[in-house]
C-alpha cells in the first residue's frame, strides 16, 4: 500500500463496521502485545464496543486507498480517542493525513493518550508537535502506565 492522490479521507458509515473493526481489532492486537486485556478481546467484543461506544460518542473519519480502509480517526471534542493505521500502510503519511483532519476539526488544540510503552505512537505525536502534559495510568481494565499529550497551534 502506498499513499498518493488515491488516498481519501471520509466520514464513517455504519456499513463500514465489519471492515473497519477487522482492521482496528488486528491493529490493537499487534500494537499492544503487552496489554493482556487487549489480547483477550474478540472481534465480536471490539465490534460491539466500536458500534455502541466509539461510533456513538466520537466523530469518526476513515482513510481509504483503492476503496479499502487503511486508517481510522475517532475524535471526541478535542480528544483523539482512536488513531490507527493498518500495519501495511504505516509510515506512509496516512496517520499524518488523519491528524491534519483532527487539527482542522479542533483548531484550538488536541489531546491524546497513549501507553508509555507505545514507542511508535509517542514518536508520531512528538514528531507532530504534541508534548507530554501528564503521566498516569489508563482506566481499568487496562490499567497501563500512559501519557497524555497535547497539541496547541
Amino acid at each position: 500500500m502506498s499513499t498518493d492522490e488515491h488516498t481519501t479521507v471520509r466520514s464513517y458509515l455504519s456499513s463500514d463496521l465489519p471492515e473497519l473493526v477487522t482492521l482496528w481489532h488486528a491493529g490493537k492486537r499487534e500494537a499492544f502485545p503487552y496489554v493482556a486485556v487487549q489480547q483477550q478481546y474478540t472481534l465480536e467484543d471490539d465490534t460491539v464496543h466500536f458500534r455502541e461506544v466509539i461510533a456513538k460518542e466520537c466523530e469518526v473519519w476513515l482513510a481509504e486507498i483503492g476503496g479499502h480502509i487503511v486508517g481510522l480517526l475517532a475524535l471526541k471534542s478535542d480528544l483523539i480517542d482512536q488513531l490507527f493505521v493498518h500495519v501495511d500502510a504505516q509510515r506512509q503519511g496516512i496517520g499524518t493525513v488523519l491528524l491534519e483532519r483532527a487539527k482542522q476539526l479542533s483548531p484550538s488544540g488536541l489531546r491524546a493518550y497513549t501507553f508509555q510503552k507505545n514507542q511508535a505512537a509517542r514518536a508520531f505525536f512528538e514528531h507532530h508537535g504534541f508534548r507530554v502534559v501528564s503521566t498516569g495510568k489508563s482506566p481499568p481494565p487496562e490499567s497501563e502506565p500512559d501519557l497524555e499529550y497535547a497539541w496547541l497551534p
